[in-house]
């Protein structure tokens, strides 16, 4: 079952993906945003708007296609081929709307593996 998770890097504020079952990133939001809350808006406009929505196909410079869905997400990754890029947005559309939400912020931090999450408790390192 997919899932939408929200995090957070050092450098940016909270940004937000799409994971598919087998946790795999099917798309990213475009836009970074200053807390959670905001976040979990723009969740909802793209639950709504994503199944419906049609998405643009882009061909960039260094030979990669890409999928965009307006200014609200886009692919996590540049396909070789264009049709790779419309199945890719249609496994997105496909599970956007049935997509449970992940309440955890995660905060993933440079030079580890793995995440830390707020919320839940935490190993000693050692």
């Amino acid at each position: 079952m997919a899932r939408f998770q929200c995090y957070r890097t050092v450098q940016t504020g909270v940004r937000w993906r799409l994971l598919g079952g087998n946790n795999r990133v099917l798309g990213v939001g475009v836009r970074v945003h200053l807390d959670q809350a905001a976040a979990l808006a723009e969740i909802e406009v793209v639950r709504v708007d994503g199944a419906m929505a049609d998405f643009t196909i882009e061909h960039a410079d260094n030979g990669a296609w890409w999928w965009r869905l307006g200014g609200l997400a886009r692919s996590a990754q540049g396909f070789a081929r264009r049709v790779d890029a419309e199945l890719a947005a249609a496994r997105f559309r496909d599970r956007v709307a049935d997509a449970a939400l992940d309440p955890v912020l995660a905060v993933f931090q440079p030079g580890r593996r793995g995440r830390s999450s707020r919320g839940r408790s935490q190993r000693p390192a050692g």
